[in-house]
């Protein structure tokens, strides 16, 4: 294709997308218009059919990691870093977006604490434990990432997760982490870390209120799902704890805050 010619295909494609939006375009077409971007003077249709046919989706290119698209004759490290930017930033936007359309809402469904609290887990290829902060009335006070890697209780950084609803003054904290890779489904261990979590929380009169699971798409609430019923029914002395840490929360707070004392 002469550049010219080359110079008169990306001009229709932009136009027809000005005109159209991406309706009209096959995968192919849409990831050769975003190649323009890196790829300024070549055909990027060839690229991105064999970006296509490597990965089997338009989605899957866009999650390949760096080293499996390097391997796409025609991808060059610019074009690793965009695609690496530009699914960053989609995750982003959708944390943004849900974060500002529920900013006044009550997380008093899973339906809503899902959709607020999905988006901190795109592009995440390993599990990562979130904490979201709630008022009496189930408003969002505040969310932070509390630990990374397995939901083994020996992995949870639960100095950071005190300190976090501390710091919010939290009526309960609602957590969610992610499955990568796998199935929406709770495991003993995240049974067991839910459990551990409310035990930790409970001299503070914090209350767990749910314990969302993600994978892709897909999230199931140990709420809806009854397991917080469940794992509530394993506290055979509950009330008894309560009464004996209640008037006495600063000390409480004051010897959590003393749990891993390392981390950082």
């Amino acid at each position: 294709m002469g550049d010219t010619t080359h110079k008169n295909h990306r001009a229709r494609m932009k136009e027809r997308f000005l005109k159209n939006g991406l309706e009209t375009f096959h995968d192919h077409e849409v990831l050769e218009m975003f190649l323009y971007y890196t790829i300024p003077r070549k055909d990027t249709n060839p690229i991105a059919h064999s970006l296509i046919d490597k990965f089997g989706s338009l989605h899957a290119v866009f999650e390949a990691t760096p080293e499996a698209l390097k391997s796409v004759d025609g991808v060059a490290d610019a074009t690793v870093t965009f695609i690496s930017f530009f699914r960053q930033l989609m995750g982003r936007y959708a944390m943004d977006k849900e974060e500002h359309d529920l900013k006044f809402a009550a997380m008093d469904t899973s339906e809503k604490i899902g959709r607020y609290l999905k988006p901190h887990f795109i592009d995440k290829d390993e599990e990562h434990l979130v904490a979201m902060a709630t008022d009496m009335k189930g408003k969002v006070l505040g969310v932070e990432e509390i630990s990374k890697g397995s939901i083994r209780s020996t992995n949870i950084n639960m100095r950071k997760l005190v300190e976090f609803a501390i710091k919010y003054n939290a009526a309960s904290i609602i957590l969610a982490h992610n499955h990568p890779g796998g199935l929406a489904l709770p495991s003993d261990e995240d049974l067991n870390a839910t459990r551990m979590i409310q035990d930790m929380l409970l001299p503070l009169d914090i209350l767990v209120r749910d314990h969302i699971i993600i994978a892709g798409d897909d999230f199931v609430s140990l709420k809806d799902s009854n397991m917080m019923q469940y794992i509530s029914v394993l506290h055979s002395d509950v009330a008894k704890r309560r009464g004996m840490h209640r008037g006495n929360q600063k000390n409480c707070a004051a010897d959590l805050l003393e749990i891993q004392k390392d981390d950082t």
